[in-house]
């Protein structure tokens, strides 16, 4: 999947882990990055959420329909290892079998550039 989403409304939306709490679990965490596994299961919607800028990494295959805040929606076929960078609040919704995908987080100033 190749998504690049702009930071602009990053802020608007809550975090994936409060919109999807059982989908998005943290795996690790220190200060400096943030990993949260998420899985999204066959006709599973996720709300509007956000991440904070961060590299999505694809544990499987699968196609997904992603919304962006204000945006229309677009259907991607997702391989596994597809990797994607981005910070864009959205909302996705699977439209193939169970997806799971690692996101990692880049916490501090630093990662916004």
């Amino acid at each position: 999947m190749k998504y690049d989403g702009s930071d602009e409304s990053v802020a608007l939306a809550k975090h994936i882990s409060e919109v999807a709490p059982k989908s998005a679990k943290v795996v690790f965490e220190n200060d400096l990055v943030r990993v949260i596994e998420i899985t999204i299961r066959r006709g599973q919607e996720i709300p509007m959420h956000s991440h904070n800028r961060g590299i999505s990494y694809s544990l499987n295959k699968g196609k997904i329909r992603v919304t962006p805040e204000g945006g229309k929606p677009k259907s991607f076929k997702v391989k596994k290892g597809d990797i994607s960078w981005g910070a864009e609040s959205h909302s996705v919704e699977n439209l193939g079998g169970k997806i799971r995908e690692l996101y990692v987080e880049f916490k501090g100033q630093d990662s916004s550039g």
